[in-house]
């Protein structure tokens, strides 16, 4: 009996050692230059590769990006008065439920973070 609980055991390790999925939304809160925002980024996730959208005030832009272990970024396109920004996000997963980082906005070459947590299903599974 012992061995047959430590086969099932074991045959649990990998799944225990996965990188965390990304796949749902997730509500990013943004500090910029002392200024805060909200956004809802969508993620799909296939192996390290991220895709997906961001949505904020401004509208919903495409998203592409990866996951390396609990090391994740990403980046997206958003208008803003009349300009074209580009934010790039640098984190970390620090559960299945929470990510946070820092936060590049170009052309203006300004820096802040984000804190991000994940939404329930809507299926509440």
């Amino acid at each position: 009996m012992k061995r047959f609980f430590g086969f099932f055991l074991l045959m649990g390790l990998p799944v225990l050692g996965a990188d965390p999925s990304m796949a749902g939304s997730w509500r990013l809160s943004l500090n910029v230059n002392g200024n805060t925002y909200a956004m809802l980024c969508t993620f799909q996730q296939d192996g390290e590769k991220l895709s997906g959208t961001c949505k904020s005030t401004e509208g919903e832009n495409p998203l592409s990006g990866r996951v390396q272990g609990a090391k994740i970024t990403w980046q997206h396109q958003t208008p803003y008065n009349g300009e074209i920004l580009t934010l790039t996000y640098s984190g970390t997963i620090s559960s299945a439920t929470e990510i946070k980082g820092t936060l590049d906005v170009q052309p203006y070459a300004v820096a802040g973070d984000f804190t991000g947590q994940k939404e329930p299903p809507a299926d509440g599974k």
